[in-house]
Formats: C-alpha cells, structure tokens, sequence
C-alpha cells in the first residue's frame, strides 16, 4: 500500500486510523477528509490503493464514496470504519462494493494485524461482522431449503 484516503469526521478517530495505517503499512501516504463532499474532491484529485471510510458524515453517507470509488477507481481497496454493526449498514456497504467492514471498537493490535492481512489476500471483517454476516447467509440457506445442511457445531467452526 503505497497510498490511503481516511474519511471520517472526528478529528481524534482520524488521527488514530491514520496512526493504524502507518503501522501497517510503514512509509504509506495518508489523506484525510471530514466530509462526502471533502471525500469525492481528494478521490478527483489523486488515485489511493486504500480508503478506509466511517458510513455517517455531517453531509451525507459514506456509502456515496464507496459507490463513487467503484465507478472510477475499481483498484482501491475499500473499507468501511464505522461503528455500526447492524445488517442494515453491513449490507448496504458490501453491496455498495466496500471489500471490508470493521468496527473500530476493536483493539488496536488486532486491527494493525487484520490491515496488515489485506495483502495476504485475507478480507478485513471485523468477527463480530464476519459473524453477523454467516448467520445472515445461514437464515437463507434455511429459509430456501428448509434444511440446514451444516450442523450447529459446523457453523461455529466456520466462525
């Protein structure tokens, strides 16, 4: 990662995601926005391999940005840093095209560790999400089929 955006508007939340960022990703350029607004100029005026965006800004939704940055920059990585954890803005995100969603009440480390995992390959959930997300899919898989083809216990593993 040679390149980042931050949008978010607390200044305190800023300045610690940025921190993050650069002990992930050492020697890494960082931007920040507080705003949609702010946001959709930075991404007009230069390319970024990654944007880590919160959902709820003073003018809007940073779910505009990740739409914004699928249409004209599908290289960027995109993750949402919000506190939200209910599937209404989880899905509404990766649907948007956000590849990642974490929530910033995790401790730092393992936030470091999950930036990190991201040129591994590894998408960057948060477990509480990454949870919320295969119970969302295994209520479907129910509902369709009315029959889970995996035990309680395989669930948990998969978790």
């Amino acid at each position: 990662m040679k390149t980042a955006i931050i949008v978010e508007d607390h200044s305190n939340t800023r300045e610690w995601l940025a921190a993050l960022l650069r002990d992930a990703f050492p020697g890494i350029e960082v931007a920040v926005e507080s705003t949609v607004a702010g946001g959709l100029q930075a991404l007009r005026d230069g390319a970024f391999n990654l944007a880590l965006l919160d959902i709820s800004l003073p003018d809007g939704n940073g779910i505009t940005l990740v739409e914004e940055l699928r249409r004209h920059a599908p290289d960027t990585y995109i993750v949402m840093a919000t506190i939200f954890d209910d599937d209404d803005h989880l899905f509404t995100a990766l649907r948007a095209g956000a590849h990642g969603y974490f929530l910033k009440d995790q401790p730092r480390e393992k936030l470091i560790e999950q930036l990190g995992g991201i040129l591994r390959g590894e998408p960057l959930l948060s477990p509480s999400i990454a949870r919320r997300m295969m119970r969302h899919f295994r209520q479907i898989s129910k509902s369709e089929s009315g029959d889970d083809p995996l035990t309680e216990q395989e669930w948990d593993v998969l978790g």
